[in-house]
């Protein structure tokens, strides 16, 4: 099968696979027939966070820039949807969320507090009953449970779980005895007991454990969030299956450096086919967090777990199997990808550098956005228009292929631009900036198809066949092509990568159809001009076929470069001759023209050079080679 039929049934199947994809997705699933819309676009949710110090210390420009950026982090870790965060009159966040504002996203913006480690005091079920929740018995498994079971499907290593403190710390609890002598008072920023000492279960927070109720942790996820970090705490985890008497703070979650995932694996280096969560910590966090996990490892505290809490709730409570003092832990256990990722982007996104509250939020309407979409698209019909009067106008019938191409490259971008939409880690939304990158495409697209055009028309001014200037044309023209869209290319990703917002969309939008532009050019503009040049209304030449010679001046000097010209003697015999191609010669006439030049080179070599030495007989008017011989005084005049 020839290269050219590869090349168009290639993109057929592409376009196919896309178009059927996208079928399935409306069918089957929730997917929706066009792309999603920004928020210029569509209207959607202006949420304004106003920023507050923990200490009422003055908020300076660097911490509201952190905090912006990794409030950004975390939305951008669900996907691309234009999402706009900027910060505001110095102490405020703006953040425009397009569409509807879903459960996910919602929660993500507002987790807005601290991150901070605590150990473990206790672990009670959440109705606040004596009977103590058991523990999932896995060395450094989360026990903050993601299941509705309380469990988070974690087992990890196999340890037995120690008895749980809850299950004895209402016996003799110090303070509760009035003989008991009170606490020595302890020295300024000391605390009066170790974090982890029962020691700090006083009749308040007994009777706060006793009373709280998790099974709905937003009740009580306020109070933890507003308690001081030196203080003792009564928490929930997120699904509401268990209770956790934590101690004070020992490492804040500012502290932690990164976190990452990677593949759980045994001691003998076989992978288990689970994940970890690995995290370090900054110089000064490391000592903290070194003095808790030995004083839980030596069992020093009242268990040997500790509670990572994100905005009042404990994301995870696992045991320590080891002290950690280089500043690097991991958490172990039964976690799939999904979740390990999860637990990671809290712990690297979690801390915010400041506090943060909800000052207002306000639905954008989506009446401008329609209108700016309309006359955007307008805009868009009126240069593909132009684009297409100014090729049929330049290239005759030859515009059909730059027409169709257009339309292909319409077609594939629209469909991409669907798939990305409807595809949830992803998430893309059309804006107004991607619309211009739209229209900026059909000017690059046209440019890769006038390129190549005059590729082939020069070289079918310079005396080639009309099939041969295609292929030539090809040759010379492509280089061309991919060195302008490597530039645009370049220019897409750093201006993606350097910018936010609707800049960033334009550069999305850019980029990509750089790339489907190189897509239509080899596997459909190319081959079809091939198939095309193989009829006889273009392989001829017709006047407006737009590859007429005639009309394209092959008698006309051509540039040959540096300011030189090479005339029409120069680019072969087959240049026209007063609009005119030479006319094909017979077979016959052929074989007696070669016939009578080889009979004068043979009469040449013989020395018995004549006119018509190559004719079967001579003319009676002509006089012999022998007579001529012998009359010596006419030859020699």
């Amino acid at each position: 099968m020839p290269a050219r039929r590869i090349a168009l049934a290639t993109l057929a199947v592409l376009i196919l696979l896309l178009g059927g994809g996208i079928g399935a997705g409306i069918w089957k699933g929730d997917w929706q027939p066009a792309p999603k819309l920004a928020l210029d676009l569509e209207g959607g949710t202006q949420i304004i966070l106003q920023a507050q110090t923990r200490d009422g210390s003055e908020i300076d420009d660097e911490a509201m820039e952190q905090a912006r950026q990794i409030m950004s982090q975390r939305i951008n870790a669900m996907g691309v949807a234009e999402t706009e965060i900027t910060v505001q009159g110095g102490t405020n966040i703006v953040i425009d969320v397009p569409g509807q504002l879903d459960q996910e996203t919602s929660e993500a913006i507002r987790q807005t507090a601290a991150m901070s480690f605590r150990p473990v005091l206790g672990i009670v079920a959440p109705e606040g009953t004596e009977q103590p929740v058991p523990s999932d018995g896995g060395g450094s498994s989360d026990a903050g449970g993601e299941g509705a079971d309380g469990q988070d499907g974690a087992t990890g290593e196999t340890s037995e779980a120690p008895a749980d403190p809850s299950q004895h710390q209402f016996d003799g609890l110090p303070g509760t005895d009035p003989a008991m002598a009170p606490p020595p008072a302890p020295a300024d920023g000391e605390l009066p007991y170790p974090a982890w000492s029962m020691d700090w279960l006083t009749p308040e927070l007994q009777t706060e454990l006793m009373t709280a109720d998790c099974v709905d942790p937003g009740a009580q996820q306020e109070k933890v969030t507003e308690a001081p970090s030196d203080e003792p705490v009564v928490a929930c985890d997120p699904n509401g299956t268990a209770k956790y008497l934590l101690g004070p703070e020992v490492v804040a979650g500012a502290a932690i450096k990164d976190s990452g995932v990677a593949s759980d694996v045994t001691p003998t280096g076989q992978a288990t086919g689970y994940y970890v969560v690995n995290m370090s910590f900054s110089e000064e966090g490391s000592q903290g967090f070194a003095d808790l996990t030995t004083a839980l490892y030596n069992g020093e505290g009242a268990t040997d777990a500790f509670g990572i809490v994100l905005d009042g709730l404990v994301i995870s409570a696992p045991q320590v199997q080891e002290p950690s003092t280089g500043g690097e832990a991991s958490i172990s256990g039964n976690f799939s990808q999904d979740e390990a990722s999860q637990l990671s982007d809290q712990l690297r996104f979690g801390a915010l550098p400041l506090e943060f509250e909800v000052a207002s939020e306000q639905q954008v309407s989506a009446t401008l956005g329609a209108d700016q979409l309309e006359m955007g698209l307008i805009a868009a019909l009126i240069g593909l228009a132009l684009v297409v009067l100014y090729a049929f106008a330049q290239y005759r019938l030859l515009a059909m292929v730059t027409t169709s191409s257009l339309l292909i490259m319409g077609l594939l971008t629209y469909g991409t631009l669907t798939t990305l939409s409807n595809i949830p880690e992803i998430g893309y939304r059309l804006s107004l900036a991607g619309v211009v990158g739209l229209i900026v495409a059909i000017a690059f697209t046209a440019d890769s198809f006038i390129v190549y055009f005059e590729r082939v028309r020069d070289e079918i001014r310079d005396g080639r066949g009309i099939v041969a200037a295609v292929d030539h044309g090809w040759d010379r023209a492509k280089r061309t092509i991919l060195a302008s869209d490597a530039v645009n290319l370049l220019a897409a990703v750093v201006l993606y990568a350097l910018s936010t917002g609707g800049v960033r969309g334009f550069a999305f939008v850019l980029g990509l159809t750089t790339l489907l532009d190189l897509l239509i050019v080899f596997l459909f503009t190319h081959p079809l001009l091939q198939t095309l040049v193989r009829t006889r209304f273009f392989g001829k030449g017709h006047p407006f076929s737009g590859l007429d010679p005639a009309r394209l001046g092959r008698q006309v000097p051509a540039y040959a470069g540096r300011g030189r010209v090479r005339p029409s003697a120069e680019r072969g015999t087959r240049a026209r001759t007063d609009g005119d191609e030479a006319p094909r010669e017979p077979i016959a006439v052929r074989r007696a023209r070669l016939e009578r030049e080889a009979a004068e080179r043979a009469a040449v070599v013989d020395g018995t050079p004549g006119e018509d030495a190559g004719e079967d007989s001579p003319s009676p008017d002509t006089p012999s080679p022998d007579s001529a011989s012998e009359d010596p005084e006419e030859q020699s005049r």
